[in-house]
């Protein structure tokens, strides 16, 4: 038990992911629920995708500890699994278990046929965790693999747009591509930062080790505004797009700060969420 929770605070930090499940959650509401607000049944609902969300990012995280064991043991030999504060078998029933729990939320709140709905997310994390049997290939092509990593919101958004009843039309469309820009935000913002190796070299598996700053915050920025328009004409009201601007120049004009950049760019995925309730 010691080993889960040293792994968890240092590799799946608890009130972070939290927040983003709780984030998609209240997204997903506020663009595709038909309930009120603050119903017994919204709270539900709430509950449970922010459930589904938070095990999903949890079968991500022990996937990618087996994806990328080989560089991280190159470059983050103090990692838990490098250094052996916690085995595989037990990394192992961490990810059976996070699968157990997203499955059973997915049918908590679609039912069988969400269960179906939700196949796509199954098999494009499943791909995803053999890099789409082009390992090599994507381990050239950085801009090439964050694209076709992120494609998973779409599935996932769509699948929750199904389980709360939202007709297939373009503003569910419009809706499903916002939400998947915003959580793009929040992909840039955790790789963000540059890290390095014991060696003190920068290691290039980070947005601004590859990209450049300026361009790691040129696609936060754009993505933000365009989630924001998005999510309007989804539906949700223009103070969405005044809360994205309001980040917008906030991160442009602290720039000059990785950690500004990294919290704002955070706050910023739960404050439009919420901002799409209105």
């Amino acid at each position: 038990m010691r080993s889960v929770v040293v792994y968890m605070q240092e590799r799946f930090p608890l009130p972070l992911v939290s927040l983003l499940a709780a984030s998609f959650a209240v997204l997903s509401l506020a663009l595709f629920g038909a309930d009120p607000a603050g119903s017994p049944r919204w709270w539900a609902q709430l509950v449970l995708l922010a459930l589904v969300f938070l095990a999903l990012l949890l079968r991500y995280r022990v996937t990618d500890e087996w994806k990328d064991f080989a560089h991280d043991s190159s470059v983050y030999p103090r990692r838990p699994l490098q250094r052996g504060a916690i085995s595989v078998r037990t990394l192992m029933l961490l990810g059976i278990a996070a699968l157990a729990l997203e499955l059973g939320g997915v049918v908590a709140v679609s039912g069988g046929p969400g269960l179906l709905a939700y196949l796509p997310v199954l098999v494009l994390s499943a791909i995803t965790a053999v890099e789409f049997f082009a390992r090599r290939v994507l381990a050239r092509r950085f801009t090439l693999s964050f694209v076709l990593h992120e494609l998973v919101y779409l599935p996932l958004f769509g699948w929750a747009a199904f389980a709360l009843g939202a007709p297939l039309t373009a503003g569910t469309l419009a809706g499903v591509a916002a939400g998947t820009l915003l959580f793009v935000v929040a992909e840039v913002v955790r790789k963000f930062e540059p890290r390095f190796a014991p060696d003190g070299a920068m290691v290039a598996d980070t947005y601004s080790a590859v990209w450049g700053r300026t361009a790691a915050i040129v696609v936060i920025v754009l993505s933000l505004l365009a989630s924001a328009l998005l999510a309007v004409a989804a539906g949700a009201g223009v103070v969405v797009t005044v809360v994205a601007a309001a980040f917008c120049v906030a991160i442009a004009a602290l720039r000059r700060s990785d950690r500004a950049v990294m919290v704002l760019g955070g706050l910023s995925v739960p404050a439009l969420a919420a901002a799409m309730l209105s």
